[in-house]
C-alpha cells in the first residue's frame, strides 16, 4: 500500500512539473524540435527553448531550430529544445539541418565625416533642416535609412538597414515575458501614430528580466519600449522617435540597460524615467537633426506618485542636436531624495545653441503644478560630470561651434574639443 502511495505521489509530482514547466509558451504550438528545419509564414514570432525558458525571433520561411538561428547560448540545458509558433500559424518541418535563417544584417552606407581627432566618430550624411519625416498612419510607411545619420558606436553591430519587405506591422503591443529574450532579427517594427500624443501604447513591453535585441522601430513608433522592471535593450534603433523612445518603469533596485543602437528625429524626450531604480545607457548614438532640440533623458517632473531618487548613467555615447542631455530632479516637493546622474565620455554636437549637459529641476507630485527649472550643474551631488567627460564637436575650420551651458562652472566650460566636417 505504501509503495502504491509513493508511486501515486511520484505521478502527481510529474504531472505538476509538466504543468508548470512547458516546452512552448502559452498559446503556441510546437512546429519542430532541435536540429530540424522548420518553415513558417512571413513574419512569424517563433519561440525556441524548453521548460518555460524561451528566446523569441521573428522569422520567415525555412530555418534551423537551434542556436544557429537563435544565437549562441540560447539552448536550454536539460532536454530537447523545441521551436513553436502561435497556434493557428501555418508551418512545417523536415529533418534537414541545412543552416539557413530568414534574418539578415546589412551595414549602413552613409558617408563618413572627416575628423581631426582620435576620438571614435560616427558616419554622417547630408541633412538639412528642411528635411521632413513622415508620421502617417499607413502601415507601409517607415522611418527609413535616410533618417539614420550616425553609424553604430565602435564595437557595436551596424544599423541593420531593413528593407520595406522586412517591415512588420503590429496590431498591438508585443509583451516579452519575464526572463525571456525577443530577437527581432534586424527587422523594422511599426505600430501606430508616432507623434507626441500622450498615453500611446508601446510596441514592446519588457517584463522583469526580459531582453529585447536586434530591433528597428520605424516612424509609426507609438511609445516605443516600456521596461517594467530590470531589462536589457540591445542593438535597438529608433529611426523616428515617437512619444518617447523608451520608458523605464521599474521599482527601486531595478536597472534598465540600453546598450548599442541609436535614435533619430526626436522632438521632446528620448528616454523617459517614470519609475525608480537605474537607467544605464552605453555605446549609443542619437541625432535630432530636424528639431535640433529635445532632451535625451528626463526624470519625470510631475508624475502621479512622483518621487526620487532616480539614477541615470550615460557613457561612451555620441549625441547630436539635443538641447539637453539629462534632465534630473535635484529636489522633490514631497522631500524624497534627489536624483543622481553620472556622465562619462560623451561626444556632443549642436551648432544652433548651447547644450545643457546636466540640467536640474524641482520635481512635483501628481501633476500639482509644473516642474520648476533649477539650472545646470557640474560636479555636484546631483550631477557627477566634469568638463573632461565631455568632447564638443566644432565644424572643421571653426565656422560653427558647439556651445556648452556653463551652469555653476566657468564660461566657457573647459571641455575637450575636436573638429569634424558635418553637413548640418
Amino acid at each position: 500500500m505504501k509503495v502504491k502511495q509513493l508511486a501515486l505521489l511520484a505521478l502527481l509530482a510529474g504531472a505538476t512539473y509538466g504543468a508548470s514547466a512547458a516546452n512552448r509558451p502559452a498559446g503556441y504550438t510546437t512546429i519542430c524540435t532541435e536540429g530540424k528545419t522548420c518553415s513558417v509564414a512571413a513574419n512569424t514570432n517563433v519561440a525556441y527553448g524548453r521548460s518555460d525558458k524561451f528566446t523569441y525571433k521573428v522569422l520567415s520561411g525555412s530555418f534551423v531550430c537551434g542556436e544557429v538561428t537563435f544565437g549562441a547560448g540560447t539552448k536550454v540545458a536539460g532536454g530537447t529544445n523545441e521551436c513553436s509558433a502561435p497556434s493557428g500559424t501555418a508551418s512545417s518541418s523536415t529533418s534537414s539541418t541545412a543552416p539557413s535563417s530568414s534574418s539578415s544584417s546589412k551595414s549602413s552606407t552613409a558617408p563618413s565625416s572627416s575628423s581631426s581627432s582620435s576620438v571614435p566618430s560616427s558616419s554622417s550624411s547630408s541633412k538639412s533642416s528642411s528635411s521632413s519625416s513622415s508620421k502617417s498612419s499607413s502601415s507601409t510607411s517607415s522611418g527609413g535609412a535616410n533618417n539614420v545619420t550616425l553609424s553604430a558606436w565602435p564595437g557595436c553591430p551596424a544599423y541593420p538597414n531593413p528593407t520595406a519587405a522586412s517591415t512588420v506591422q503590429l496590431s498591438g503591443t508585443i509583451v516579452v515575458p519575464a526572463g525571456q529574450t525577443y530577437d527581432g532579427g534586424g527587422q523594422r517594427f511599426q505600430l501606430s501614430n508616432g507623434g507626441q500624443a500622450e498615453g500611446q501604447a508601446p510596441l514592446f513591453e519588457l517584463q522583469e528580466g526580459a531582453t529585447l535585441r536586434n530591433v528597428v522601430i520605424g516612424n509609426l513608433a507609438a511609445d516605443g519600449v516600456h521596461c517594467l522592471g530590470s531589462c536589457t535593450v540591445f542593438n535597438t534603433w529608433w529611426e523616428d522617435v515617437g512619444e518617447d523612445a523608451a520608458t523605464a518603469l521599474g521599482a527601486p533596485g531595478t536597472t534598465m540597460r540600453v546598450d548599442c543602437g541609436g535614435s533619430f528625429l526626436g522632438t521632446d524626450k528620448t528616454f523617459q524615467h517614470n519609475g525608480q531604480g537605474t537607467l544605464y545607457i552605453s555605446r549609443f548614438v542619437a541625432d535630432n537633426w530636424q528639431s535640433k532640440g529635445g532632451k535625451f533623458y528626463r526624470s519625470c517632473g510631475d508624475c502621479t506618485g512622483n518621487k526620487g531618487p532616480r539614477t541615470v548613467i550615460i557613457e561612451n555615447s555620441r549625441i547630436h542636436n539635443h538641447q539637453t542631455i539629462v534632465g534630473v530632479n535635484s529636489s522633490y516637493t514631497n522631500g524624497t531624495p534627489p536624483d543622481h546622474a553620472t556622465l562619462r565620455n560623451l561626444i556632443l554636437l549642436r551648432w544652433n545653441g548651447e547644450i545643457e549637459v546636466c540640467h536640474t529641476f524641482k520635481g512635483v507630485v501628481d501633476h500639482n503644478g509644473s516642474s520648476s527649472d533649477a539650472g545646470d550643474e557640474w560636479s555636484t551631488t546631483t550631477c557627477t560630470v566634469a568638463p573632461s567627460d565631455i568632447t564638443a564637436v566644432d565644424k572643421t575650420g571653426g565656422s560653427k561651434k558647439t556651445g556648452i551651458a556653463p551652469g555653476n562652472g566657468p564660461d566657457p566650460s573647459p571641455v575637450n574639443r575636436i573638429q569634424e566636417n558635418w553637413t548640418y
